[in-house]
């Protein structure tokens, strides 16, 4: 099994956790931020530098977070990928409100590339084809350190 496929396979075991702004619990309540913290936690992923990724979690964001900081955090602890080498495993960022704010977790979706994330609108952690709408929003991808 490759990296890849057990950041998918992790991801999936939080589908239906329900949306709690700022939460990290799985069944219990995430956000965008607190699925993805979950899921490198649980496989214990690090960044570019060796050091654990779940050392880095922060909790004093709003509901609109800074896409600005944001954007300047995933860079300095990941690899940023070019789109066309997007693949199931990475991490995606996309915007809301032309601020770069939601991120979720690429996968190997019914034959295509789709995602999983914790949306609000949705009230919970869910998965989908990585439509049209979400390719016009995303901003960058980030491969975790192998």
């Amino acid at each position: 099994m490759t990296h890849s496929q057990d950041i998918v396979i992790q991801a999936r075991t939080w589908l239906g956790t329900p949306f709690h702004h700022q939460a990290r619990l799985k069944g219990k309540g995430c956000d965008c931020l607190g699925l993805i913290v979950g899921v490198v936690d649980e496989l214990g992923l690090k960044d570019t530098h060796g050091q654990p990724l779940a050392a880095y979690d922060e909790v004093t964001y709003s509901r609109e977070p800074d896409g600005a900081y944001l954007t300047q955090k995933l860079t300095a602890l990941l690899e940023e990928v070019p789109f066309t080498e997007a693949q199931a495993g990475d991490l995606a960022l996309f915007t809301v409100r032309d601020n770069p704010q939601h991120m979720a977790l690429l996968t190997d979706y019914e034959g295509t590339l789709g995602m999983i994330h914790c949306y609000a609108q949705a009230r919970r952690v869910v998965e989908h084809r990585l439509d049209d709408d979400w390719k016009s929003r995303l901003v960058k991808v980030f491969r975790w350190q192998q």
